[in-house]
């Protein structure tokens, strides 16, 4: 795999996950499942160092409509 591909498959999955997540929202009176899914991260972190402080934090809600956008980018990369 050459570098470049790297980039364009962690570009086109990023994409197609908040398109699915998008989606998910947008049909999610017709179907509620998409919605379903878990949040998981970690709060904000402070490292403090009396020059400059800094903030660590990471949180992501992971549902059943940007799992679907994540298997499609995925073959859509394998495609290309």
């Amino acid at each position: 795999m050459r570098k470049g591909n790297s980039f364009y498959l962690i570009l086109l999955i990023l994409t197609s996950v908040i398109i699915g997540t998008i989606l998910g929202k947008a049909f999610s009176n017709m179907l509620p499942i998409l919605n379903y899914g878990e949040g998981i991260g970690f709060g904000p972190a402070t490292l403090d160092l009396n020059i400059f402080t800094i903030t660590f934090g990471f949180s992501a809600r992971l549902t059943v409509a940007g799992i679907i956008g994540l298997i499609a980018g995925i073959i859509i990369f394998r495609k290309l």
